[in-house]
């Protein structure tokens, strides 16, 4: 499995506990957020997963210029249990304007950094890959580029993507094109819960 944005490491976590045999390439290129990552995997002592402190892009880019946004990113340490929320301490559910002032809140801090990018097929001929079971990804608007840096040779290798798609400029239907035509079928759940004036996102499935 290949965990492209793996942020704090949550879902290599899960996937690790769901699955014991299982190998996990897992990517972050924001480093205070890698760091945090690679304290996750080391208490969980995840042996099979090994941290890569990159993201994936359309290019090999040891300079790519990205916006962080502090307060939108892990910043702890999880414990073996604090996957699944306590549901006793969930009182309510939010109204839209309490959402929209909390997305606003989120997005107030944030600063430019500098990070390293590589393509999929670079790290797949790099590393021997042969099969990518499930390709994860969630990167923020990135998308569209992750799937632009893998070359013809390697899309038979990949069996499942995962992830979350932003459907802004265009791009999401350009996504949709790529994955037909590489022979996977498409499904997409469009999320609720987002403010109206953010743009449309989607968890979208592509199986073979």
């Amino acid at each position: 499995m290949f965990d492209v944005g793996a942020n704090i490491g949550l879902f290599t976590i899960f996937a690790s506990q769901m699955q014991k045999n299982i190998q996990i390439y897992a990517f972050e290129p924001i480093a205070s957020t890698f760091a945090v990552l690679e304290d996750n995997i080391r208490l969980h002592s995840l042996e099979k997963v090994r941290l890569f402190n990159c993201g994936l892009s359309s290019e090999n880019n040891p300079d790519k210029i990205f916006t962080f946004y502090p307060n939108m990113a892990g910043n702890s340490t999880t414990k073996p249990n604090d996957i699944i929320a306590d549901t006793d301490e969930i009182k309510s559910q939010p109204d839209a304007e309490e959402i929209t002032d909390l997305f606003a809140d989120l997005f107030v801090e944030q600063t430019q950094v500098k990070c390293q990018v590589r393509t999929l097929s670079s790290l797949i001929d790099e590393l021997g890959i042969d099969t990518i079971d499930l390709l994860k990804i969630d990167v923020e608007g990135e998308e569209y580029e992750v799937l632009q840096g893998i070359e013809d040779k390697d899309w038979p290798k990949i069996k499942q993507i995962v992830g979350e798609f932003h459907d802004k400029k265009g791009r999401l239907e350009k996504v949709k094109t790529i994955l037909t035509h590489q022979g996977f079928h498409i499904i997409l759940e469009k999320r609720e819960l987002l403010p109206s004036n953010f743009v449309d996102t989607y968890t979208l499935y592509a199986i073979r």
